[in-house]
C-alpha cells in the first residue's frame, strides 16, 4: 500500500513540476499531498466560489489566480506547526471548464466549456464538428480577452499535414470567416458559380466544366485579377494558347448578343435587353419588377461597379438617388453587391452574428433592440475587449460581449440537478420554475424544504413532490438558498470493520454487507429502529429478509479465526486454506531446513494441545490443524532460540545462555504504559507468570533458550467520537490528547460539520456535555483559548451537523450510539486475539 501510495506521489510531483505555471481557476479540483503523513493528504479540493480550499489542519486557503507552486509553498509554511516534514505537492486532478467563443464557418457556433488547462487549435476544431465548408475557409482569426488577435492559415487541414496550431486559453475569441479568395468566381447569363481553385486550372478547363454552349459565348472573356480587368479572346483561347487561372480570380462570360446590359449581384444575376435612356435607377426597377430577383435599394452596398470595355467607373448609389441617373451603354456589365453590415454577438443567452440593414444605425442600443434584450438588464457591453456605452457606434466585424444582470437561487440538498439557478431581473421567481429547471427531487426527499432568505430569515415547508400544482403560487426572494431535507437512510458499522455507509430504498442487510466479503467466521449484530439480533455472516435467508431503514447500527465481530500461523526461526506464515494440515504446515516453512530433525508443537488459546517430533512426523502428515491455532517448529539446532510472540512483532532470539527478560522486552517495542503481564513457557511446558510493572522483580527473571514470551493484548484505551466526521466510532487514546486531536484520528470532520458547537461529554452520555467553539480551524485561525482542551480515555465528542442541533437531541442521540457500543462490548470479550 505504501508504494502504491508513493508511486502516485511521484506521478504527482512530476504533473505538478511542469504545471507550476498554471494558474488556479475557481472550478479547478485540486490535490494535496504530504510526504509520509496520508492522514493530511486529501485528491478532492474544489477551488470554491470564494476562490479558496479547506486543507486539513490548517483550514481556508485562498487558491484562485495563484500557481501550483506558490500554493505548495504557502501551505508547506503553515504545514510547520503540526507535522516535522512537510514535503507538500500540490497538482491538478481536474480542471474547471472555461469558456471559448466561435463563430463562422464552423458546424457549432457559440460558447464551447472546455475541460483543460488549454486546448489546440486542431483540437477545438474537432470540438465543435470540424469546418462546415473548408474550401470557403482558408484561415482563423483568434482574438485573446487582451484585445490581441493571430490570424493563423488552416490550409493544412486539406492535406491532413501538420500546421500553425496554437493554444486556445480561457475567454478566446475564435472566428473562420468565410473566404472567397482561393476559388474562382464565374458570372455570366448562363448562371452563376463559385468552383474551387487547383493548381494548372486553365479558362478552358473552367467553361468545359460549366456546361455553356461555346456557340453563345461572346468573342472576349473578361477577367479580373486583383482590380485588374483583362479581356482574353475566346477564340484564340479554344484554337490556340489556353489562359492559365490563379486563385481568386473572377471570370464574366458575356452573351453574345451586342444590345445587351449584364447585371452580376449577389441577388442574382440576370442580361437585360439595352434600350436608349436605360440608367442605374431603370435598370434596378426592371430587375425587381421584370427579371424576377428580389432587389431591395435598402439592401444594396453603396458602391456599384460598371465594366465598359477595358475601362472600370465606381458610382455611389445614395449619390445616384438623390443626383443625376447614370447612363448605360450596350455590352455594359454592372456588378450590385449586397451591404454588408454585422457584428458578432456573444452573451449567455446566444452567440450568433447579427446584421443591420444598410442605413440603419450601427450601435449598441440598435444590437439590443435587434436581439432582445433589454437594456435594463444590461450589467456591461464590451467591444472587442473594451467597455463601450449603448449609444458607442460599431464597426462591420466587431466583436461584442453582452453581460446581463442576474437574479440567484441556491439549492442544495434532494434536488435532481442541485446547484446555482439563475433568473432575469424582471422574471418573477417561483418554486414551480425551480422545480422544472432542476428537475425535481430525488427519491429520498423527505417532503420538508429549508427556505434562507438572502437576509438570514428561514422557514420551513412540507410539500407533496407528487402534487406539483401547489407550487405555482409560492414566490421566492433572489438570494435565497433552498435545502430538500433527505430521508436519513445510513448505516454505522463497528467493530472489525469502521464505517458510515449511506443505503437506498429497499436495500436489505444482506446487500448492505455484500463489500466486506464475510463469512462465517464472522457474526453481525444490527440495531434496526427497536429491533436487535445476533446473526451469523452465512445465514444468507435471514440476512435478505431484513430490510433496511432510517438509522441502521451494525457490529461485525469476529467470533474464530480462520488462519493458522505458523512460526519458525524468525519467520512468519499466514494459511488461510478452509482445511490446514500439518504437510500443510510443515511445507510452508520448509521443514526443519537446514537440518532433518526437529519438533512441531501446535497451540490453541494459548495452551499447547500438541506436540510431534520429526520420528512420528511422517505417520501425522495429514493431520488437521484447527483454525485460529500457533504451529511453533522447531529445528533441532546445535544452539537454542527464545520465541517472542503475542501483541508485539514476533521474533525468534538466538542464544546460547539465558538471557534477561528485560533485555528480551526492550527490543520488542512492547506497550510498556499498558502492559501489566508476561508469560513464559519453558521447554519443560512450564508457565511463569511475570508482573512487569514490578520493575524489581522483572530485573532478577531470566529466560532460558527454548523458551517462548507471550505477551497478551491490553484492553485498548479509547475515546468516542461521533456526529460529522469521516470515520466515526472509537478512536485509540494517547496520553496528552486533545478534542481536535481526537477528531483528525477519526478522519477529520466532513464537509457539512458545524465546528462551532462541538460537544465533549466528560460524565457519560447521560450527563450534559460542554460546548466547544472550533470554527477557527477552518480558517486556518488559532483556535481560542480553552476550546480544544486534553480529554480522558472513554469521553465521548460529538459534532453536530448544524448550529441548530439542540442539546437534547445531540444526547439522545450519543445514548443511542453509546447503548449500542456497550450492548457488543460482551461479544469482544469473546473474540480471541491472534498472537
Amino acid at each position: 500500500m505504501k508504494k502504491h501510495i508513493f508511486s502516485f506521489l511521484i506521478i504527482f510531483i512530476i504533473l505538478s513540476s511542469l504545471s507550476f505555471s498554471y494558474t488556479v481557476r475557481r472550478g479547478d479540483t485540486l490535490g494535496v499531498w504530504v510526504l509520509g503523513y496520508p492522514e493530511y493528504s486529501i485528491e478532492k479540493l474544489i477551488v470554491g466560489p470564494q476562490g479558496d480550499i479547506t486543507v486539513p489542519p490548517i483550514g481556508r486557503v485562498m487558491a484562485e489566480g495563484k500557481t501550483l507552486e506558490e500554493l505548495e509553498k504557502e501551505i508547506s509554511l503553515k504545514m510547520e506547526s503540526y507535522i516535522k516534514t512537510n514535503k507538500i505537492t500540490v497538482g491538478i486532478t481536474q480542471y474547471a471548464p472555461f469558456p471559448v467563443t466561435v463563430l463562422g464557418n464552423t458546424n457549432v457556433n457559440g460558447i464551447v466549456d472546455i475541460r483543460a488547462e488549454r486546448i489546440k487549435l486542431s483540437e477545438l476544431i474537432g470540438l465543435v464538428g470540424g469546418i462546415k465548408d473548408i474550401s470557403k475557409s482558408s484561415y482563423a482569426l483568434i482574438k485573446a480577452p487582451d484585445g490581441s488577435e493571430q490570424r493563423v492559415n488552416i490550409e493544412w487541414i486539406k492535406t491532413g499535414q501538420k500546421g500553425e496550431d496554437p493554444y486556445i486559453y480561457q475567454n478566446y475569441f475564435v472566428l473562420f470567416p468565410f473566404d472567397y479568395s482561393n476559388n474562382i468566381n464565374i458570372f455570366s447569363e448562363f448562371g452563376t458559380s463559385s468552383l474551387n481553385y487547383f493548381e494548372g486550372m486553365t479558362l478552358k478547363s473552367v467553361l468545359a466544366s460549366i456546361n455553356i454552349p461555346t456557340n453563345k459565348i461572346a468573342s472576349n472573356i473578361i477577367i479580373i485579377r486583383n482590380s485588374e480587368i483583362m479581356e482574353v479572346n475566346f477564340e484564340k483561347t479554344l484554337k490556340e494558347e489556353d489562359f492559365v487561372l490563379k486563385p481568386g480570380d473572377t471570370l464574366i462570360i458575356p452573351y453574345n448578343y451586342t444590345n445587351k446590359v449584364l447585371v452580376f449581384s449577389d441577388f442574382g444575376s440576370v442580361s437585360l435587353d439595352f434600350f436608349q435612356g436605360m440608367g442605374i435607377k431603370s435598370l434596378i426597377t426592371l430587375i425587381g419588377s421584370n427579371a424576377g430577383i428580389s432587389m431591395p435599394i435598402s439592401q444594396i452596398n453603396d458602391q456599384i461597379t460598371i465594366i465598359r470595355g477595358t475601362d472600370v467607373i465606381d458610382l455611389s448609389l445614395e449619390n445616384i438617388t438623390k443626383g443625376n441617373d447614370f447612363l448605360l451603354q450596350p455590352g455594359d456589365s454592372v456588378l450590385i453587391n449586397k451591404s454588408q453590415n454585422y457584428v458578432y454577438l456573444s452573451s449567455e443567452e446566444l452567440s450568433k452574428r447579427v446584421d443591420f440593414e444598410k442605413n440603419e444605425t450601427m450601435n449598441v442600443r440598435t444590437l439590443l433592440v435587434k436581439t432582445g434584450i433589454n437594456e435594463s438588464s444590461v450589467e456591461e457591453v464590451r467591444v472587442n475587449n473594451e467597455i463601450y456605452g449603448l449609444e458607442s457606434m460599431l464597426q462591420t466585424g466587431d466583436f461584442v460581449q453582452i453581460k446581463v444582470k442576474r437574479n440567484y437561487v441556491y439549492l442544495s440538498g434532494a434536488f435532481v440537478q442541485p446547484g446555482k439557478v439563475t433568473f432575469l431581473p424582471q422574471e418573477n421567481i417561483t418554486l414551480d420554475k425551480i422545480l422544472a429547471i432542476s428537475k425535481g427531487f430525488t427519491q429520498d426527499f423527505s417532503g420538508n424544504l429549508i427556505i434562507i432568505e438572502e437576509n438570514g430569515i428561514s422557514k420551513n415547508l412540507k410539500v407533496d413532490p407528487y402534487d406539483l400544482s401547489s407550487f405555482q403560487n409560492i414566490n421566492i426572494l433572489p438570494g435565497s438558498t433552498i435545502i430538500a431535507d433527505t430521508e436519513l437512510k445510513v448505516a454505522y458499522i463497528f467493530g472489525e470493520f469502521s464505517d458510515v455507509v449511506q443505503y437506498k430504498n429497499g436495500q436489505t442487510l444482506f446487500e448492505l454487507l455484500i463489500p466486506f466479503n464475510l463469512n462465517e467466521s464472522y457474526e453481525i449484530r444490527y440495531q434496526i429502529s427497536d429491533k436487535s439480533e445476533v446473526i451469523n455472516a452465512s445465514e444468507k435467508d435471514k440476512l435478505e429478509k431484513i430490510t433496511l431503514s432510517g438509522k441502521v447500527f451494525l457490529e461485525i465481530a469476529k467470533t474464530s479465526s480462520n488462519e493458522v500461523i505458523v512460526y519458525k526461526a524468525g519467520e512468519t506464515k499466514v494459511i488461510q486454506n478452509k482445511i490446514v494440515r500439518l504437510i500443510d504446515v510443515f511445507s510452508s516453512v520448509n521443514g526443519f531446513a537446514p537440518v532433518d530433525k526437529g519438533t512441531i508443537e501446535i497451540y490453541k488459546d494459548g495452551k499447547i494441545i500438541n506436540k510431534i517430533d520429526s520420528q512420528d512426523l511422517l505417520n501425522n502428515l495429514m493431520l488437521e490443524i484447527p483454525q485460529g491455532s500457533y504451529v511453533y517448529v522447531k529445528p533441532n539446532l546445535e544452539n537454542s532460540y527464545i520465541a517472542v510472540l503475542g501483541n508485539i512483532n514476533p521474533k525468534s532470539i538466538r542464544s546460547d545462555v539465558p538471557l534477561s527478560l528485560v533485555e528480551i522486552l526492550s527490543t520488542s517495542q512492547i506497550d510498556w504504559k499498558n502492559q501489566e503481564l508476561v508469560y513464559i513457557y519453558t521447554e519443560k511446558n512450564a508457565e511463569i507468570k511475570v508482573n512487569i510493572k514490578d520493575i524489581d522483580s522483572l530485573r532478577n527473571v531470566l529466560v532460558n533458550p527454548g523458551s517462548i514470551v507471550y505477551v497478551p493484548p491490553t484492553e485498548e484505551l479509547v475515546v468516542y467520537v461521533f456526529g460529522e466526521v469521516v470515520r466515526p466510532g472509537l478512536v485509540t487514546y494517547n496520553p496528552g490528547m486533545t478534542v481536535l486531536d481526537a477528531i483528525l484520528k477519526a478522519g477529520n470532520v466532513s464537509k457539512t460539520a458545524q465546528m462551532s458547537t462541538v460537544y465533549l461529554f466528560k460524565d457519560g452520555p447521560e450527563n450534559p456535555p460542554v460546548s466547544l467553539d472550533l470554527a477557527g480551524i477552518n480558517k486556518a485561525a488559532p483556535v481560542k483559548t480553552g476550546m480544544n482542551p486534553e480529554i480522558k480515555p472513554k469521553d465521548i465528542i460529538f459534532v453536530p451537523k448544524n448550529a441548530l442541533t439542540s442539546v437534547v437531541e445531540v444526547m439522545s442521540t450519543v445514548q443511542m450510539f453509546m447503548n449500542f457500543i456497550n450492548a457488543g462490548f460482551d461479544t469482544y470479550q469473546n473474540i480471541t486475539e491472534i498472537f
